[in-house]
């Protein structure tokens, strides 16, 4: 599975590196600059993961993540923050992220590997869903 990724973050910067880099090891990458902007794009295009950045300008990204999670609660959401604390961070967990990192990244493969993590979650999620289906059919 290749994941289809979206990179939420105000920061230019931020989503030029990360979406050169992800997309260098194969994956196909979108950005957007704000959680609005993120929401607006889910309505017409399916992502598996979101990077996605707590503190935004407009509705921050523990809003987003609500937003993410009520449009595809099958979504993996990776946090992304300089500026973390314990609180935000378990909020973010609570809404319903898989993941979070903290920014400055000390290396880009750091990152990878909550992607790999995140494929392989959303991998055992279907195969769980498929046999619950299966054996509910067999009923």
């Amino acid at each position: 599975m290749s994941a289809n990724i979206l990179i939420v973050d105000d920061e230019e910067g931020i989503r030029t590196s990360l979406g050169a880099y992800l997309s260098l090891e194969g994956y196909t990458v979108d950005v957007a600059e704000s959680g609005i902007k993120a929401l607006e794009m889910l309505r017409q295009t399916k992502f598996n993961i979101i990077l996605l950045d707590i503190n935004m300008p407009g509705i921050d990204g523990l809003e987003t993540l609500k937003g993410i999670k009520a449009l595809d609660f099958s979504i993996q959401v990776i946090m992304i923050t300089a500026y973390s604390t314990f609180d935000k961070t378990m909020k973010s967990l609570e809404f319903g992220a898989s993941d979070y990192i903290l920014k400055p990244f000390e290396d880009l493969k750091e990152i990878l590997h909550l992607v790999k993590l995140s494929e392989e979650r959303l991998d055992r999620w279907k195969r769980n869903m498929s046999a619950s289906i299966i054996k509910q059919r067999k009923k």
